[in-house]
């Protein structure tokens, strides 16, 4: 990954820190820099930003202003991808409204984030990447951009960063402008938003698949080289026809924890060029494994460069390494606020630092070890269960597909520890359990529960709410 430009250049000679800036600076000095790439539309630099700026025109001709929010409720990728710049060129704050989500939860979101303007379509066709933009210049220094968390244990909080962050976060995403990206998740989810957006600060090429085609098949005609996936999405492409044929791809593997028999199972199908790393939706990606690195285990690899990672014990004070503690993070393109949410923000945001609510070590070698959720972990018989590193043993024993550790609460135990298992014919129970109780001693789920999937979100995550109505 590429050294970031040194702070003492000439202003001429470094990368803008606005997204539209970034564009039409991408626009003017590669052109024809393949910028988004379908089955069905072929754009490069000039063209994306002339189809920005007409987009940008539109909004400001129905009332978008600087001091307006726009809501996003487009359920095509490409659509998103323009309305989203459009939004930040015209200086107005915008929010994702997920087709996926309720009408209920639509409109509650409308409300928290003060939605001015809801746009759902295109304004212009593509006959509008024919003309130049109209503006060589953005009118407006950036904006912000409200992204809602997962939610994995309850309401979603509203992260708000401003497009300088994203631009911040890119090069810590993207190695260069030769790269050709492919998300499978939409761009409904933050992420995957976040992620086509780091595409464009950095000039690189956004390609789009079709959910409903053969993915390795369109991989293979779109040329893609970066291919972004969730554990649960790993998981899926293993089962894919032909898909060996794409071992000379860099998988990379976010969102929740990947076992180390995954990652073995991935190298061994697909490709050899395969990370697995940690990020938030806060502060973006903190850390990655190096392919190369035959001694990551079930790592997320070292913190990624311009990334200070401390751990820390209850009183906020650095813990040795080797030893566990509440992972905090401090870096260049951090999260504002939590919009809305003053006293959130002052707790998470410590002394310039970010307090992830994540638990986990520092190894000998300086790599990071991601234990699970501080909030996910509750108490059995007075000693602390952290569910990750259960599902993580379970899921490495022959027969469990998925697997998920919740709490059964009980007035004399606290909370008792339930194994929910997805598995085959050729799980041997008993084994299991013989099995955790060496890996887990006291601490091995007291009950397994056969389920037909593990609840998860887009990402990956365990829906922790969800799950516990199996138990309760």
């Amino acid at each position: 990954m590429p050294a970031p430009l040194p702070a003492h250049l000439p202003p001429a000679k470094r990368m803008p820190d606005s997204l539209i800036a970034c564009l039409l600076h991408h626009a003017q000095h590669m052109p024809q820099q393949p910028a988004v790439i379908s089955a069905r539309l072929r754009l490069d630099y000039a063209g994306l930003a002339a189809w920005v700026s007409a987009e940008a025109a539109a909004m400001r001709s129905k009332g978008t202003c600087p001091a307006s929010v726009v809501g996003l409720s487009c359920d095509d990728d490409v659509a998103h991808l323009v309305l989203s710049l459009a939004a930040i060129a015209v200086g107005a704050r915008s929010c994702t409204l997920s087709p996926h989500d309720s009408y209920e939860q639509r409109g509650a979101l409308i409300t928290r984030a003060g939605v001015s303007h809801v746009v759902q379509h295109l304004a212009t066709d593509g006959a509008a990447a024919a003309k130049p933009p109209t503006t060589s210049r953005p009118e407006v220094s950036g904006a912000d951009l409200l992204f809602a968390t997962s939610g994995t244990t309850g309401t979603a909080k509203l992260v708000l960063l401003r497009d300088s962050d994203l631009v911040a976060q890119a090069p810590r995403h993207v190695g260069s402008a030769d790269e050709r990206f492919v998300c499978i998740a939409s761009m409904a989810h933050n992420f995957a938003k976040r992620h086509r957006l780091y595409c464009v600060a950095k000039g690189a090429c956004n390609v789009f698949v079709d959910a409903q085609q053969e993915l390795v098949a369109q991989l293979q005609a779109l040329h893609a080289n970066v291919l972004h996936v969730s554990a649960y999405q790993a998981r899926e492409l293993l089962a894919l026809p032909g898909i060996g044929a794409l071992s000379g791809i860099r998988l990379k593997l976010g969102g929740s924890h990947v076992p180390k028999a995954l990652r073995d199972q991935l190298r061994a199908a697909i490709t050899t060029r395969l990370q697995a790393g940690y990020g938030t939706t806060e502060t973006g990606a903190i850390a990655f494994t190096d392919p190369d690195d035959s001694d990551a285990g079930e790592s997320v690899g070292q913190p990624l460069p311009g990334i200070e990672v401390r751990i820390t014990d209850a009183d906020n004070n650095a813990v040795p390494r080797g030893e566990t503690g509440d992972i905090a993070i401090r870096c260049n393109g951090m999260f504002r606020e939590y919009d809305g949410n003053p006293a959130l923000t002052a707790a998470k945001l410590v002394d310039g630092w970010f307090m992830t609510g994540d638990i986990g070590a520092l190894d000998t070698a300086g790599r990071l070890q991601v234990a699970g959720r501080a909030d996910d972990v509750f108490v059995f018989n007075s000693m602390n269960i952290v569910p990750q590193t259960l599902e993580a043993s379970l899921c490495r024993f022959a027969g469990v597909a998925d697997a998920a550790v919740v709490p059964r609460q009980s007035p004399v135990h606290g909370a008792i520890p339930v194994a929910l298992l997805v598995s085959d014919n050729t799980l041997d129970l008993a084994a299991l359990k013989r099995h955790m109780r060496d890996q887990a001693g006291l601490r091995a789920p007291r009950q397994y529960i056969a389920v037909e999937r593990i609840p998860r979100n887009a990402s990956g995550k365990i829906l922790r709410q969800a799950a516990l109505e199996y138990v309760n």
